[in-house]
């Protein structure tokens, strides 16, 4: 009798003990103040092979972090899009991948799916209705019909499929630059922020896949080819060292290296251009364009010229946003990618200089392990 009341009451203890944890877990998710999409921790499920450029690393800070700001009917346009866009890449990834078989869909999904919870999370805070629908449905005609035309586009071989991948993301890239620009609230920026540097992995993971796949080299669709390549050519080679697991298709580490994801150091000049300093000149321009990675520039004689700065989060971090329009005295190189590279920009109207690469060296100044998260993935295991 005395051993079978032990051992009802221990399976009572082990019950109220596992309530217990269990109320904490619950807690810890559900606190309003939880830090659960830290730029420093969405660290997709990956299981690949081969070598690639992951991207840059976290902030780790949290869009909850930031205070709320008013929103405005077009910012709220804004996220309800992009949730949906989000999605759109999401679920024809994972179409693509029941035709093909190809890793980097369903790896890459798995990052859109995070891309897609980190905007519910502002939808949530906002007060603002999910307009996400069942997979392949969407609330957007636009955004329908854009799917139903890029699923057939790439069941018609494993090289369209790529193509279509990258043109997503090239879109993506676009939409994100556009956003970003219409708003001023810090959390939407920040989101933003996330999303595009892991479309720019996206980007390098699927472009690079086709390479290696098929042979063919990716010529840009919706982005200008110096916006491209100095896309492809700016993130950290490093020996990422991601609890994602390994590379995504022979592109990436931890997801792409998204928005923080990993926690790989990159090399002080891997996939950066590299200096040649006695080729180094100055220019002087008109701003046209500013996409967080360059500025296009009218020059003085009329031409058309873009300047690779190579790190959004640096640019950030100094506080470089010129306007439209603003005149700029440019010192800077030919990189070995082709694309003239920036050591320092002065802008006209204060004569502020912004350096962003060692005016004696050419090393980048955002290289002291601001590339993290990336790089040419060797680990093993699924997240």
């Amino acid at each position: 009798m005395f051993k079978t009341l032990k051992t009802l009451l221990a399976g009572i203890l082990a019950a109220v003990i596992i309530i217990a944890i269990g109320a904490s877990v619950y807690t810890a998710f559900a606190a309003p103040g939880t830090n659960i999409f830290s730029t420093q921790s969405q660290t997709a499920a990956t299981n690949g092979n081969g070598n690639g450029n992951g991207g840059n690393d976290g902030t780790g800070t949290s869009v909850l972090d930031i205070p709320a700001s008013d929103l405005s009917a077009e910012e709220a346009a804004a996220l309800l899009f992009m949730r949906e866009e989000e999605k759109l890449a999401r679920d024809v990834y994972n179409a693509l991948y029941t035709t093909w078989g190809q890793q980097t869909f369903t790896n890459i999904a798995s990052s859109e799916q995070m891309h897609m919870d980190e905007i519910k999370v502002l939808l949530d805070r906002y007060a603002l209705t999910d307009p996400a629908l069942a997979p392949g449905q969407f609330t957007d005609p636009a955004l329908q019909a854009l799917y139903t035309q890029l699923v057939a586009q790439g069941n018609l071989s494993l090289a369209d499929a790529l193509k279509v991948g990258a043109a997503i993301e090239e879109i993506d890239i676009r939409d994100l630059q556009t956003r970003m620009a219409e708003t001023d609230n810090a959390d939407i920026q920040q989101a933003y922020t996330n999303l595009m540097n892991g479309s720019y992995s996206h980007l390098k993971a699927f472009t690079g896949t086709l390479l290696t796949q098929t042979g063919e080299t990716y010529v840009p669709q919706y982005l200008t080819a110096e916006q491209y390549q100095a896309i492809i050519s700016s993130a950290g080679n490093g020996q990422g060292n991601s609890g994602g697991g390994q590379a995504t298709g022979g592109q990436g580490q931890g997801g792409q290296g998204q928005g923080g994801q990993g926690s790989g150091q990159a090399s002080a000049t891997g996939g950066v251009a590299q200096a040649d300093l006695t080729a180094a000149t100055t220019i002087h321009g008109t701003v046209v364009s500013f996409d967080q990675m360059g500025l296009s520039l009218t020059l003085d004689d009329g031409s058309a010229f873009y300047i690779q700065l190579g790190n959004s989060r640096y640019s950030q971090s100094i506080g470089f946003a010129p306007a439209i329009g603003e005149g700029v005295t440019v010192y800077g190189f030919p990189g070995d990618q082709g694309v003239y590279s920036a050591i320092t920009v002065t802008l006209d109207s204060t004569a502020q200089v912004y350096a962003f690469r060692d005016a004696t060296t050419g090393q980048p100044l955002w290289s002291g392990g601001g590339n993290g998260g990336g790089g040419n993935g060797n680990g093993g295991g699924n997240h």
